[in-house]
């Protein structure tokens, strides 16, 4: 009966459980070489078909006499024993019976989780070929890296074709010996980076064997593997990319160069026109031209924005640094943009009681930006706070305004270059995003720091820090001499 209900699993039948005490009974009997012979029975058949066997007896009831080695030497070879000492001897009938079902409860509870532990071992591999297959068909370079040692673990057939080295050779090197990172201190800085952050991203440029120029972008990620760490390397080359972007910054510094020539003949040409209408009083006339002079100006700064990011991206900024006072600037700049408009009153709160070393006009040019986009961006209010202040390492500049405010979600991305907030109460205000990008750069020149604080509908602060002392660097790239700041009340 036993034999063919397993023939019955084996040929694919439901499945089967089976539970018997013939064992027990032959050897309560005295039969003990029919029990032995039973017992080599079941595992000839275990070894024939695909099930696990455990003694649901304890061993305690077969460990006496002549037979004890050669029944203790079969058992070893259950899937499970259960051992002398977990059971009394049994004596009555219920005993057995409350033990045999709780053996079978037992059974039952083993044989889920044996069921439950394959179908985890089988989505585990499904898992894992599915990754297998995005690794090896990825449109992008993967590195797998050890980040103790460094090491390349893993690199898929991308990764092959874009750096002309074989899977073989790649697999043991560290990234500088592939072309990567080769400068030893920013791959360690690159390396404690990840350590904080889980996740960096780089740009940076390479030669393949071939000694083709590569641009690549690198997104680095520390993942854990169990009791293991790993760094994983996405790496996509953009080298088309980058060369469209520069295609575009040329085309922008050529278009800027060309269209200023004209509009500073226009220019010219309406204060000459201006200038000739007021003997004749015409009033209407010179309201037109009022008009074409202040659309005229604003052409002229987005012109000149224009070739600022074009220079910028060209590392070809002009920069005059030199000694000026931080507060007279501010005082300028407020007193200028004041006479300009009639519907904000600047405030000046505080002074930096400084002279910075630096680009005057360009920490000017900050200045206007900041609060142009601030009178701009404040319609419904009235007022605008500049505020000037020192501590013992930087002279730090805000300007706050009471408008309709920033999400905290676009404060990363408000200084990127074009980049610009989506929302429809933003329809309104007209901008290329371009001139946050600028006072970015221009701060970071100066190796300041800018930043915004806001919240939607609460108004913003931009603020800015200028070091009050500044490290220069020679032509070869060397640290070396130090400007003081000099501090003490501006005269």
């Amino acid at each position: 009966v036993i034999g063919s209900m397993i023939m019955r699993a084996a040929q694919g039948w439901s499945r089967v459980r089976v539970f018997g005490e013939l064992v027990a009974l032959l050897w309560a009997d005295g039969n003990r070489a029919a029990a032995i012979r039973l017992e080599e029975l079941w595992n000839d058949l275990a070894r024939t078909y695909s099930f696990s066997l455990f003694c649901a007896y304890p061993m305690q009831g077969f460990g006496r006499g002549a037979y004890e080695a050669e029944f203790t030497e079969i058992c070893k070879q259950h899937s499970r024993v259960v051992p002398a000492e977990s059971y009394a001897a049994l004596t009555s009938p219920d005993e057995r019976l409350r033990a045999i079902t709780l053996l079978q409860q037992k059974a039952n509870s083993l044989e889920a989780e044996i069921v439950e532990r394959k179908v985890a071992e089988k989505a585990l591999r499904l898992s894992e070929i599915r990754y297998r297959r995005l690794f090896e068909a990825a449109r992008d370079g993967v590195l797998i890296l050890d980040p103790e040692t460094r090491k390349i673990l893993d690199a898929n057939p991308f990764m092959e074709d874009l750096l002309g080295y074989p899977r073989e050779e790649l697999i043991g090197k560290e990234l500088f010996e592939i072309g990567l990172l080769k400068d030893m201190s920013a791959n360690q800085a690159m390396l404690r980076e990840l350590q904080v952050k889980n996740c960096i991203r780089y740009e940076e440029s390479l030669e393949t064997t071939m000694g083709k120029p590569q641009e690549i972008e690198v997104v680095a990620n520390l993942y854990d593997e169990g009791e293991k760490s790993i760094i994983q390397c996405n790496i996509r080359d953009i080298t088309e990319r980058k060369e469209i972007e520069r295609r575009k910054d040329d085309f922008i510094s050529i278009a800027s160069h060309e269209l200023k020539t004209p509009i500073t003949s226009l220019k010219g040409f309406t204060q000459v026109l201006q200038r000739r209408l007021k003997k004749y009083a015409d009033q209407e006339a010179l309201r037109f031209l009022t008009i074409m002079d202040i659309q005229l100006n604003k052409l002229t700064n987005l012109i000149n924005e224009l070739l600022d990011i074009s220079k910028m991206q060209q590392g070809k900024l002009d920069y005059r640094e030199e000694y000026f006072d931080l507060d007279a600037l501010i005082q300028e700049v407020v007193e200028n943009l004041q006479a300009g408009t009639s519907t904000h009153q600047l405030l000046i709160e505080g002074r930096t009681a400084v002279q910075v070393f630096g680009d005057r006009d360009r920490i000017g040019q900050v200045l206007i930006n900041l609060l142009t986009n601030a009178i701009k961006y404040s319609s419904e209010a009235d007022m605008v706070v500049v505020c000037a202040s020192k501590d013992e390492e930087n002279a730090v500049v805000s300007v706050r305004d009471f408008g309709i405010g920033i999400a905290a979600a676009h404060h990363k991305q408000i200084f990127e270059r074009f980049y610009q907030v989506t929302v429809p109460e933003e329809k309104t205000y007209p901008g290329l995003g371009m001139g946050l990008y600028i006072c970015a750069e221009i701060i970071k020149r100066h190796q300041g720091r800018i930043w915004v604080e806001s919240s939607k509908d609460q108004g913003s602060t931009f603020s800015f820090t200028l070091p009050l002392q500044i490290y220069h660097a020679s032509a070869s790239g060397n640290s070396s001499v130090t400007f003081p700041l000099k501090i003490g009340r501006a005269t």
